[in-house]
């Protein structure tokens, strides 16, 4: 593993278990996104597909069902961690034409066979450098191989992340710290015109970036879930970066209330808001 994104590498590494812990309660919230930057990518029985920062695998064993028998999904991620659990989710499915590889995508080699495609359900916004990182998966694609991905839109059209981050506020008096604009998180690409400021620089052309903007509904006893959901991403994870046993148990609290006010007639309902971006090699 590279250094070049060796922070985000040890944060997820670190982050591994509750994520795996809450994966079904992301998927509610992600689900939705992944699938339409799927339906834009467009997958062909046959082909040869890469999976950037894969996680757990669920999108990349959805992808190797859409390329068949004859085709490959490769799954790759940060963290060991992920990619162990994706390699025990497909042999528990018995889906044999998935592969899942521990890499830096922004730096390292993944073997000298193209692939037809690359797609990413919110995993791109993590590079130190990002269009190093979208020019080198530019070069790991045939020539018109296509790309699609999902990434978040800012945090007021992201309910799901503000409410909980905005109840942070009643414990600390300020609003937690988040990356500036530009930085690796999960906002880097929050702006229309900085992803095709970024893919027109790695090469990429066609580009087209899609408003996708949905309401998430779950059960009103999903609230302990979705506090759990939000320990590990936007700002809520931020303030607890820093926050002693005391304080991060009362922000914790103030979460649950905040999303309680958003109750009504026993569902939880917030916004979710992603932009899902395609473009030719």
């Amino acid at each position: 593993m590279s250094d070049a994104n060796a922070p985000q590498a040890t944060f997820w590494e670190e982050l591994a278990p509750s994520w795996l812990e809450g994966e079904r309660h992301s998927e509610q919230v992600a689900g939705r996104f992944g699938a339409r930057a799927a339906e834009r990518l467009a997958p062909q029985p046959g082909q040869r597909v890469l999976d950037i920062g894969c996680g757990s695998g669920p999108t990349t064993l959805r992808l190797a069902t859409t390329v068949g028998p004859d085709g490959e999904a490769v799954g790759v991620d940060i963290a060991p961690s992920l990619v162990a659990a994706a390699q025990r989710r497909a042999a528990d499915a018995g889906v044999t034409n998935a592969r899942f590889l521990t890499a830096d995508v922004q730096t390292e080699d993944l073997g000298e066979e193209p692939f037809d495609a690359a797609f990413s359900r919110f995993g791109v916004m993590f590079f130190s450098d990002p269009v190093a990182a979208f020019e080198r998966i530019r070069r790991l694609l045939t020539p018109g191989g296509t790309l699609s991905f999902a990434a978040w839109q800012n945090l007021f059209a992201n309910e799901w992340m503000f409410v909980p981050g905005s109840a942070v506020i009643t414990v600390t008096g300020e609003f937690p710290p988040m990356p500036e604009p530009g930085d690796p998180g999960p906002f880097s690409l929050s702006d229309p015109g900085r992803i095709e400021e970024v893919l027109a620089a790695a090469g990429f052309t066609d580009i087209d970036v899609e408003d996708m903007a949905e309401t998430v509904v779950l059960p009103a006893e999903s609230v302990g879930s979705l506090i759990e959901l939000t320990r590990n991403v936007g700002p809520v994870r931020e303030a607890l970066r820093e926050a002693d046993a005391e304080t991060s148990d009362r922000i914790l609290a103030e979460v649950g209330n905040a999303l309680m006010t958003k109750v009504t007639d026993g569902e939880l309902r917030l916004t979710a808001a992603a932009f899902i971006a395609r473009a030719q090699a």
